[in-house]
């Protein structure tokens, strides 16, 4: 059951806050949130114990700049012990701590609130945090775990409805059309990658990705649309050096697997 905390209790709370966090938006942006938390966490001996976590979490689901910015910069030191205690790879870290930051600040698709809003005050925010990467990283070894999804191929498999002559290219070129699309992911910039990942793989809309980025939706969506655009002209070019296909013959192969675009991309960024 929870009670009312009183306004002296909420002042102490963001005067602890705002002492800690003193480029963080004013207190009384995030009053709402922190009133709302210490009234459930009523029972505990010291309702302001995490006034400075509460403080600092209410001002990144505001979106506050100074406050992203230092869960930012702590983000690689809460999550990667803690990745190292299941065993995972150090070279997974950078990619995990991403998508952990992606949980915490980016608008869930259902209730347009990040996953930070969801934090308690029962609790440190360090732990927290440590629950998310936990969490995250558990999902990817259970995916890893499991058998791989069709590969790029499957686009080119033949159907009745094919012409005999389509029937030979889609044959001609399925071998290489994983390798195609290898080469040309390796052709895109980091940021590019990134992008794909977080649009395929974590669902984020491009209002999100926005956010995220700090640009305007608008922009990722080009950021988007130009990097399947170059993953595309990377397919064109590998399969024409590695097959020396006709004009004709290309553009009937690319338009193909342009017809599943999307589906390909979540493939191979899944087998990846």
């Amino acid at each position: 059951m929870s009670t009312e905390p009183s306004y002296e209790l909420i002042e102490r709370v963001l005067e602890r806050g705002a002492a800690l966090f003193p480029a963080v938006a004013k207190p009384e942006t995030l009053r709402s949130f922190v009133a709302e938390r210490m009234a459930a966490a009523a029972a505990a001996a010291d309702p302001t114990a995490r006034g400075a976590d509460l403080y600092l979490a209410a001002a990144c689901a505001a979106g506050d700049p100074a406050a992203v910015a230092h869960l930012d910069g702590e983000l690689p030191a809460i999550v990667r012990p803690a990745l190292a205690r299941l065993g995972m790879a150090a070279s997974d870290d950078d990619e995990i701590v991403q998508r952990v930051r992606i949980a915490l600040l980016a608008p869930d698709s259902s209730t347009n609130r990040p996953g930070i809003a969801n934090y308690s005050g029962r609790g440190d925010l360090r732990s927290y945090v440590r629950a998310v990467a936990v969490k995250i990283a558990l999902k990817r070894r259970e995916r890893e775990s499991e058998p791989q999804a069709a590969d790029e191929a499957v686009l080119l498999v033949p159907t009745p409805d094919d012409t005999p002559e389509l029937r030979v290219l889609k044959e001609r070129c399925r071998g290489d059309l994983r390798a195609a699309f290898a080469t040309a992911f390796d052709g895109l910039t980091p940021r590019e990658r990134t992008l794909l990942r977080q649009h395929y793989i974590d669902g984020l809309g491009v209002a999100a990705l926005g956010q995220l980025h700090r640009v305007h939706g608008s922009t990722c969506a080009r950021w988007i649309q130009a990097a399947r655009e170059r993953v595309l002209r990377g397919v064109r070019k590998h399969l024409q050096e590695a097959l020396a296909l006709g004009p004709i013959d290309l553009d009937s192969v690319v338009a193909l697997v342009r017809s599943q675009l999307d589906l390909s991309l979540a493939r191979h960024l899944a087998s990846r």
